[in-house]
């Protein structure tokens, strides 16, 4: 029987994750994440087998925690259209700070592997998906409550969002400002109108 870990996998993956989000897939070393984890080699081999895994658990160690949060902001509130507003104002803007030059995990993922990753562009697409079926089941309960229109089939209005949200914080690394962001979501807020 082998021995147990001795350290904290919550702790391990955020350290890794940093280190991944602050310098990517390819320019992240094996020493690198040594470093920002405090554990030895073949303890993070032992645990994740090789770098890779250990990006592939640190990539869904944060889209765990994104989609958490999105949950916590946009299901059970009684005015949908308010909680999506709140939701990217108080949530998405934030995340689109000019000061976040590291920009969004996710995005960097999809730009810099999932054309060559097949595991990544799983992951990503599929957390996609379920960022847009909870949109679009917000967005459902508020045009039944008849606040939000429904000349427009939800599923339609969730991608938008969706494809509206990753732009902007695509955008984040070319210096947009938080008005800039703003003046966006008020815009695609009017989908809902």
């Amino acid at each position: 029987m082998g021995r147990p870990r001795e350290f904290d996998m919550e702790l391990a993956l955020s350290n890794a994750m940093g280190a991944f989000w602050d310098h990517g897939y390819e320019a992240t070393s094996v020493s690198d994440l040594m470093d920002a984890m405090n554990l030895q080699k073949g303890s993070i081999y032992k645990a994740f087998g090789d770098k890779h895994g250990l990006y592939i658990a640190s990539l869904k160690h944060y889209l765990d925690q994104a989609y958490q949060s999105d949950r916590d902001a946009l299901e059970g509130a009684d005015d949908s259209k308010e909680a999506i507003r709140n939701w990217l104002l108080n949530d998405v803007v934030p995340c689109c700070k000019q000061s976040f030059k590291r920009g969004c995990l996710m995005i960097n993922a999809i730009s810099e592997l999932s054309y060559k990753d097949k595991d990544v562009e799983k992951i990503t697409k599929d957390h996609l998906k379920k960022l847009t079926i909870l949109l679009k089941d917000v967005i459902q309960k508020g045009q039944v409550k008849r606040n939000i229109r429904n000349d427009i089939d939800a599923s339609e209005i969730a991608n938008l969002i969706v494809v509206n949200l990753i732009g902007m914080i695509t955008l984040t690394k070319c210096n947009t400002s938080q008005s800039e962001h703003k003046k966006n979501i008020s815009n695609l807020l009017t989908l809902l109108d």
